[in-house]
Order: C-alpha cells, then structure tokens, then sequence
C-alpha cells in the first residue's frame, strides 16, 4: 500500500520520510522544538530539524548516498556528524535501526560526534541510524 501525507507551513521545517515507495511528511517542526542534525562537524553542511522519534534514518531523504548507485535517493543514514540540542531536548543516537545497538544520550550541543565514543571507528560520527527525540 503506498501513501502520501504533505503536511507545510510556512517558516517551519518537515521531516520527509519514505514509506512503501511512498513519501511521508511528518512535521512541521516549530522552531526551538527538538534537535537539528548536520552532514558535517561543526554545524555544517545539510541539515535536518526533528521533533520525532526517527525508526530509519534510510526512510528519510537526506544527503547521503551509499555505495556507487547514483540512482539511488540520498538518506540521512549513517550520515550525522553533528548534532544541536534545543533547550529542554534531548536524543538518544542509535547505531541500528528500530532503536537497537549501542547508542549514546545527548542532551547538549554536540559539534562533532568524532568526540563520542560509538562503535564506529571508536565513535558515533556517520554511525546512527535510528533517533529518539524527547523533552528532558
């Protein structure tokens, strides 16, 4: 069964997922609410403002592709270095899906997640694939 939800306002941000072969929209995200994540340390790059709990970051369209395929759609798997926490937030990082596998809480900015220890080359950067976003 494939799907379209498109939910817009003005001056807010969306998440946009993929579902079935379809797209979902699920937002908007008022400003200050949840966490922004971003392609590159410090701030940098692509980012993406989330007030939801995300299951699959390869659900969601981002600015990562992986392996040769050029056809393929971009996704934000594996591919967050850096992470902005608005005040009252908090994350939870997971580098599995579905909210399994090691993950780490953060509740804080954090420019560079080359800093936090994972199970990616000793750290989470370009390691999450699944976020729990929640007020402290």
């Amino acid at each position: 069964m494939r799907w379209l939800l498109f939910v817009a306002l003005a001056g807010c941000a969306a998440l946009v997922l993929a579902a079935c072969g379809g797209v979902i929209t699920i937002g908007p995200t008022a400003p200050g609410d949840g966490i922004i994540i971003y392609m590159h340390a410090n701030y940098v790059g692509t980012s993406q403002q989330l007030a939801v709990d995300v299951s699959n970051l390869a659900d969601v369209e981002g600015p990562c592709l992986k392996g040769d395929d050029q056809s393929a759609t971009a996704r934000w798997d594996d591919c967050v270095s850096s992470v902005r926490v608005m005040s009252g937030w908090q994350a939870t990082l997971y580098r599995d899906r579905d909210f399994k596998g090691p993950s780490v809480t953060i509740k804080a900015d954090t420019p560079d997640l080359t800093r936090v220890p994972g199970p990616c080359s000793g750290s989470f950067n370009d390691c999450i694939s699944s976020i729990r976003v929640s007020r402290q």
